[in-house]
Order: structure tokens, then C-alpha cells, then sequence
């Protein structure tokens, strides 16, 4: 038998606009960290629709 990884999925979807946007960038860094160093595997979802889909892209991927 083979491995098996132990997935965390994690989705953060909202449509919204963001107003204090280094504020939430400061907190969903905080958190995307912590999930990253607490979970073996972890899968991000995120939309593509909203100024708070595109600020979680931005810190999932650079």
C-alpha cells in the first residue's frame, strides 16, 4: 500500500470589498502560516470574484 497524505482543505470565498486591506492581509498571513506549519498537507480554495478572493490569491501564491 502506499501512502496517504492527511489533507487539510482550506476555502476562504468572499465577494466582498475590502476596505482595510493591510489589516486583513496582516490576519490571513497570520492564519495561512499557522495552517501551513499545523497540518501536513494543506489545499487553499479560494474564488476569483471579489477584492477578498483576489487578496487571499495574491498571498496563497507570491
Amino acid at each position: 500500500m502506499g501512502y496517504m497524505l492527511d489533507v487539510f482543505t482550506v476555502s476562504f470565498f468572499g465577494h466582498r470589498d475590502v476596505y482595510y486591506s493591510k489589516l486583513l492581509e496582516s490576519r490571513l498571513d497570520e492564519i495561512i502560516f499557522k495552517l501551513i506549519q499545523e497540518h501536513e498537507f494543506v489545499a487553499f480554495l479560494t474564488g476569483y470574484d471579489g477584492e477578498f478572493d483576489q487578496l487571499v490569491s495574491l498571498l496563497l501564491f507570491f
